[in-house]
Protein backbone atom coordinates (compact mmCIF):
# COMPACT_ATOMS: atom_id res chain seq x y z
CA UNK A 1 0.00 0.00 0.00
CA UNK A 2 2.57 2.21 1.15
CA UNK A 3 4.53 1.92 -2.89
CA UNK A 4 0.76 2.86 -4.13
CA UNK A 5 0.37 5.95 -2.04
CA UNK A 6 3.57 7.18 -2.82
CA UNK A 7 2.19 7.20 -6.94
CA UNK A 8 -0.62 8.61 -5.42
CA UNK A 9 1.26 11.66 -4.78
CA UNK A 10 3.73 11.49 -7.20
CA UNK A 11 0.66 11.31 -9.96
CA UNK A 12 -0.86 14.84 -7.45
CA UNK A 13 2.42 16.70 -7.57
CA UNK A 14 2.85 16.41 -11.07
CA UNK A 15 -0.56 16.65 -12.88
CA UNK A 16 -2.43 20.09 -13.53
CA UNK A 17 -4.36 21.05 -10.65
CA UNK A 18 -8.18 19.94 -12.13
CA UNK A 19 -6.53 16.37 -12.96
CA UNK A 20 -4.04 15.94 -9.80
CA UNK A 21 -7.77 16.89 -7.63
CA UNK A 22 -9.03 13.76 -8.38
CA UNK A 23 -6.49 12.15 -6.37
CA UNK A 24 -7.29 14.40 -3.49
CA UNK A 25 -10.49 13.70 -1.13
CA UNK A 26 -13.08 16.72 -1.79
CA UNK A 27 -12.33 17.63 1.87
CA UNK A 28 -8.75 17.30 2.28
CA UNK A 29 -7.40 19.66 4.59
CA UNK A 30 -4.60 21.81 2.74
CA UNK A 31 -1.85 23.32 5.01
CA UNK A 32 1.22 25.08 3.00
CA UNK A 33 3.68 26.95 5.22
CA UNK A 34 3.09 30.37 3.37
CA UNK A 35 -1.06 30.19 4.31
CA UNK A 36 -3.84 29.52 6.77
CA UNK A 37 -4.92 25.97 6.65
CA UNK A 38 -8.08 25.27 4.01
CA UNK A 39 -10.38 22.61 3.45
CA UNK A 40 -11.68 20.99 0.34
CA UNK A 41 -10.87 21.33 -3.85
CA UNK A 42 -12.14 24.84 -4.23
CA UNK A 43 -9.45 25.83 -0.84
CA UNK A 44 -6.57 23.46 -2.74
CA UNK A 45 -7.08 25.25 -6.47
CA UNK A 46 -7.72 28.86 -5.45
CA UNK A 47 -3.74 28.26 -3.35
CA UNK A 48 -2.07 26.43 -6.26
CA UNK A 49 -3.44 29.05 -8.37
CA UNK A 50 -2.47 31.75 -6.08
CA UNK A 51 1.53 30.48 -5.51
CA UNK A 52 1.87 29.21 -9.44
CA UNK A 53 1.01 33.38 -10.20
CA UNK A 54 3.04 34.64 -8.08
CA UNK A 55 5.93 33.23 -10.27
CA UNK A 56 7.76 33.06 -13.89
CA UNK A 57 9.75 30.50 -14.68
CA UNK A 58 7.95 28.39 -12.07
CA UNK A 59 8.87 24.94 -11.40
CA UNK A 60 8.09 22.01 -8.83
CA UNK A 61 10.89 19.29 -8.88
CA UNK A 62 9.55 16.25 -6.49
CA UNK A 63 13.27 14.54 -5.53
CA UNK A 64 12.83 12.46 -2.39
CA UNK A 65 9.70 10.36 -1.38
CA UNK A 66 9.57 8.50 2.19
CA UNK A 67 6.40 6.97 3.45
CA UNK A 68 4.82 5.07 6.44
CA UNK A 69 1.72 3.44 6.21
CA UNK A 70 -0.90 6.27 5.41
CA UNK A 71 1.77 8.79 5.45
CA UNK A 72 4.06 10.18 2.49
CA UNK A 73 6.57 13.02 2.83
CA UNK A 74 8.14 14.67 -0.27
CA UNK A 75 11.02 16.88 -0.57
CA UNK A 76 10.31 19.05 -3.13
CA UNK A 77 12.24 21.86 -5.04
CA UNK A 78 10.18 24.79 -5.67
CA UNK A 79 12.14 27.35 -8.67
CA UNK A 80 11.10 30.46 -10.21
CA UNK A 81 11.44 34.51 -10.63
CA UNK A 82 8.94 36.30 -8.54
CA UNK A 83 6.85 37.91 -11.19
CA UNK A 84 6.49 41.51 -9.54
CA UNK A 85 10.23 40.84 -7.52
CA UNK A 86 12.19 39.50 -10.21
CA UNK A 87 13.78 37.77 -7.60
CA UNK A 88 15.04 34.16 -8.46
CA UNK A 89 14.47 31.53 -5.90
CA UNK A 90 15.29 27.99 -5.29
CA UNK A 91 13.92 26.36 -2.14
CA UNK A 92 13.34 23.31 -0.64
CA UNK A 93 10.24 22.27 1.15
CA UNK A 94 9.10 18.98 3.06
CA UNK A 95 5.36 17.91 2.46
CA UNK A 96 3.67 15.02 4.28
CA UNK A 97 0.43 13.88 2.68
CA UNK A 98 -1.94 11.77 4.19
CA UNK A 99 -3.70 8.98 2.42
CA UNK A 100 -7.09 7.33 3.10
CA UNK A 101 -8.64 4.95 0.65
CA UNK A 102 -6.42 5.85 -2.12
CA UNK A 103 -7.02 9.84 -1.51
CA UNK A 104 -5.38 12.35 -0.29
CA UNK A 105 -7.08 13.65 2.77
CA UNK A 106 -4.07 16.01 4.27
CA UNK A 107 -1.05 18.30 3.45
CA UNK A 108 1.33 19.75 5.83
CA UNK A 109 4.27 21.88 4.68
CA UNK A 110 7.61 22.44 6.02
CA UNK A 111 10.51 24.16 5.69
CA UNK A 112 12.92 21.50 8.00
CA UNK A 113 12.72 17.63 6.95
CA UNK A 114 13.15 16.88 10.70
CA UNK A 115 9.90 18.30 11.25
CA UNK A 116 8.30 16.62 7.92
CA UNK A 117 9.67 13.32 9.18
CA UNK A 118 8.37 14.14 12.64
CA UNK A 119 5.08 15.17 11.72
CA UNK A 120 4.68 11.93 9.67
CA UNK A 121 5.89 10.01 12.80
CA UNK A 122 8.46 8.55 10.81
CA UNK A 123 11.42 10.00 13.60
CA UNK A 124 10.58 10.58 17.72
Amino acid sequence: MSQENVEIVRRFLLLPVEEALAHADPDIVWNPTEESAAQGHDAVRESLVRWKGEWDDYELLPEEFEHMGDRVVVAVSVRGRGRASGIEVDARLYDVYTLREGKIVRMDQFTERSEALQAAGLQG
